[in-house]
């Protein structure tokens, strides 16, 4: 049996995300994991709580207990005691601890979720004490993640550079539309797919798939007096179509899309306008979703070492 505290060096370095992640993994190999997050923010329902004991009750994870105020974290005596009925119930408990400052003290292994430069990491490690196990740094751009990486080499604990990643700063087809303020002209059962790219629709010089089938979970934004654009678009990645200025799709589009499992979302603003009415859609994106969480476990797996995630569930 196994206590994990995740601390994160600020707020929203991605702990819950990791937690999540790390519930999946452990349920694709038949294990279960408990969730604990001893103290909330304060509020009176907290986000993280709620989507987490959504997630383990979907998983066949123990329940997740209700949690106290910040104002009594210093007595830890009721949280030891959650944590050992918790062991009992699951071969690994996954607390979900502070953001920039030292871990609870309750007997625990520590990992350390980071975002920030390097040397401030190494700084962490040398401070963090015995009980840290694995340091994940998050959501590092792309083509600095193997930079990132080899500086970090040679460290007393293991080290993983995740890369940023569009399918955690997705948002759903519905957020989408609730943005735009578009009405539904066809709303098929992936109201809450991800949209991961958002593609414009106009006077292309390749061919419909060479553009179109280029990039997964897309949403495509084209006038909808083209309807051969929008036959074009609605390839095998295209989630939704985002329908712009005056007039109504036609029936044969509506028909295909219903059979390719399109949602048609339309708006009276041109598509010029329409694409800068995008501007702060990402601040929606919410990674408490179960598609993300998946993600974020698709993501350990991809760039964490076997052994040292079989280390963490077990």
């Amino acid at each position: 049996m196994a206590v994990l505290q995740i601390v994160g060096n600020q707020s929203g370095v991605g702990k819950t995300s990791l937690a999540s992640a790390l519930l999946v993994t452990a349920s694709n190999v038949g294990k279960k994991v408990a969730y604990y997050k001893p103290f909330a923010d304060g509020r009176k329902t907290d986000a993280d709580v709620v989507f987490m004991s959504d997630l383990s009750e979907s998983l066949g994870c123990p329940a997740v207990p209700t949690p106290g105020n910040k104002s009594d974290s210093g007595n830890l005596g009721p949280v030891k005691a959650e944590i050992s009925r918790l062991e009992s119930e699951a071969g690994t408990v996954v607390v979900e601890g502070p953001d920039g400052q030292a871990p609870y003290a309750f007997d625990s292994k520590v990992i350390l979720v980071y975002q920030g430069a390097s040397d401030a990491v190494l700084a962490s490690i040398a401070t963090a004490g015995p009980n840290l196990a694995t340091v994940i740094i998050n959501s590092v751009p792309i083509h600095r993640r193997d930079e990132v990486a080899r500086g970090l080499t040679g460290q007393s604990v293991p080290i993983t550079v995740l890369p940023e990643s569009r399918g955690m700063l997705a948002v759903t087809v519905e957020q989408l539309a609730e943005h735009l303020g578009g009405q539904w002209v066809l709303s098929t059962e992936n109201r809450n797919s991800p949209v991961e790219r958002i593609m414009i629709g106009g006077n292309i010089m390749d061919a419909g798939p060479t553009y179109f089938d280029r990039y997964r979970n897309q949403a495509v934004i084209t006038r909808v007096e083209r309807p051969d654009i929008q036959m074009a678009s609605m390839c095998d990645k295209t989630v939704c179509l985002v329908l712009t200025g005056p007039g109504e799709p036609t029936d044969y589009i509506k028909s295909e899309a219903l059979k390719r499992r399109v949602s048609l979302i339309q708006v009276r603003t041109s598509t010029h306008d329409t694409a800068q009415a995008l501007d702060g859609l990402l601040d929606k994106a919410d990674a408490r979703t179960t598609v993300k969480a998946n993600h974020f476990a698709d993501l350990l797996a991809r760039y964490i070492t076997p052994k040292d995630l079989e280390q963490l569930i077990s």
